[in-house]
């Protein structure tokens, strides 16, 4: 990853990737993470960065909020996002 992210946008990515680790057995947070990963996703590509913002739509279509059910796609969501955060920490040089 090439693109230098903002700082504000690499702790949004922090806090959204905890939520998804408080989600993964409580639908609400699952929603919410949901939501909250939409919402970053179209700040991204307000500014303009595109390849993080391609990666996010990837997690967005992994992620398919269950009621009373297990995700059982969390696994993987939760290391998506654990990667993308990883790789913008690493692009901004922190």
């Amino acid at each position: 990853m090439v693109e230098n992210i903002p700082r504000k946008i690499i702790e949004d990515l922090q806090t959204v990737c905890q939520l998804h680790d408080e989600a993964v057995c409580n639908h609400d947070k699952c929603r919410e993470f949901s939501e909250n990963l939409s919402a970053l996703l179209i700040r991204l590509e307000d500014l303009k960065f595109y390849r993080m913002a391609d990666r996010l739509m990837s997690v967005l279509l992994n992620c398919k909020p269950k009621e009373a059910s297990h995700c059982e796609k969390a696994n993987l969501v939760g290391a998506m996002m654990k990667e993308i955060t990883k790789d913008a920490k690493k692009a901004a040089g922190k």
